[in-house]
């Protein structure tokens, strides 16, 4: 997919009437973070909800004096997924009054440095996966003296010893000598990547990573209740539960037990059908893999799961059972059988959940 438009309205003048000013609905602690981030590299380190990316677009805004079209800056805001990056787009247009691009996918339309310097000559924020702004500075189409604001949404990728993208584009290209580099500013709301995130020790490994890759210190907000007035957070309720007897517990016995019989009857029926013996064999393979995955449906999300993976084969296009079966068996079936199990099964777990036993086991 080549890059798309997102904004064509003129910037018009910084002193304009009518500018959209993302300061009128800044919170404070937004504005001191903003504040930080105009003196020195800084990764925002909050939580879901707390607002980070609108601190992003204070910061493009209270540096429109090097990124509007009259000068040669851009910026470019980083975001690692396709839909991410159509997201923050979104919202940095309907925040400021700046020239906004979506760059994701081939760009096959910008492959020369003349495609890329109009680009420059017209927008002003280029918002890209971290892939293609890589590729651009290795073939000089951007220069990362050009670039006066780099922001790295989900900026924990980047850390020393990973081969993320983020972690390529500052070994490689950004240069703590050069006195003529971005400012940095990076967004997480966890520094941790996978596991460990709770880890005191994780934790301050990984904030150091973060620092020493992105030439950033890492910042968050010192006055909790602040943040407690803008965001909610859950109730988290705990329930401790007793050792299982046997390894399962009795309920998941005796849900596999009703399943194995539905399955045992479905094999019987089976035997009394007349048929092709490739047809036979691929529609007893297909209910043999369907009982499986329903079963481990039923283990590792509960009854629920297991009803809604259940009606999902049911209302499918017969691709999702298709994947049960290797690609060399998919030979001709016959799927009412197949439909007959889950039928069964279905009405097994929905009058579980009707009576409340919808959790994991």
């Amino acid at each position: 997919m080549g890059p798309s438009l997102m904004n064509d309205r003129d910037a018009g003048s910084s002193t304009s009437t009518s500018e959209k000013d993302p300061r009128r609905i800044a919170r404070k602690y937004q504005l001191e973070l903003c504040k930080k981030a105009l003196e020195e590299n800084i990764i925002v380190y909050l939580g879901t909800g707390c607002g980070k990316t609108h601190i992003a677009i204070l910061l493009i805004y209270e540096l429109r004096h090097l990124i509007r079209r009259s000068q040669n800056g851009i910026c470019v805001f980083l975001a690692p997924t396709v839909a991410l990056v159509q997201q923050q787009a979104k919202v940095i247009e309907d925040s400021i009054d700046f020239k906004v691009r979506v760059y994701c996918g081939g760009s096959k339309s910008l492959n020369s440095h003349y495609d890329w310097e109009r680009e420059m000559e017209e927008y002003e924020v280029f918002v890209m996966t971290p892939e293609i702004f890589l590729r651009n500075l290795y073939h000089c189409y951007i220069k990362m003296d050009c670039v006066e604001l780099l922001i790295f949404d989900e900026c924990h990728h980047a850390q020393v010893k990973s081969d993320h993208s983020y972690a390529e584009i500052m070994r490689v290209f950004y240069k703590t000598d050069d006195p003529k580099r971005p400012r940095i500013f990076g967004m997480t709301a966890s520094p941790v990547v996978g596991k460990g995130a709770c880890n005191q020790q994780n934790l301050s490994r990984s904030i150091n990573s973060l620092e020493k890759l992105l030439d950033a210190k890492v910042y968050s907000v010192e006055d909790r209740e602040e943040l407690h007035a803008f965001v909610s957070s859950p109730i988290v309720n705990i329930y401790y539960y007793g050792p299982v007897a046997n390894g399962s517990s009795s309920s998941f016995m005796s849900y596999c037990s009703r399943l194995e019989d539905v399955k045992r009857k479905c094999i019987v029926a089976l035997g009394q059908v007349e048929g092709e013996h490739e047809v036979l064999l691929a529609t007893k393979k297909l209910l043999f893999r369907m009982h499986e995955n329903i079963l481990f449906c039923l283990e590792s999300l509960g009854v629920w799961g297991a009803w809604q993976a259940s009606k999902i084969l049911l209302s499918g296009d017969n691709s999702e059972r298709s994947e049960l079966i290797e690609e060399a068996e998919r030979n001709p079936r016959n799927d009412s059988l197949s439909d007959r199990y889950l039928n069964q099964a279905a009405e097994i777990f929905a009058s579980g959940c009707k009576e409340g036993t919808m959790y994991c086991f």
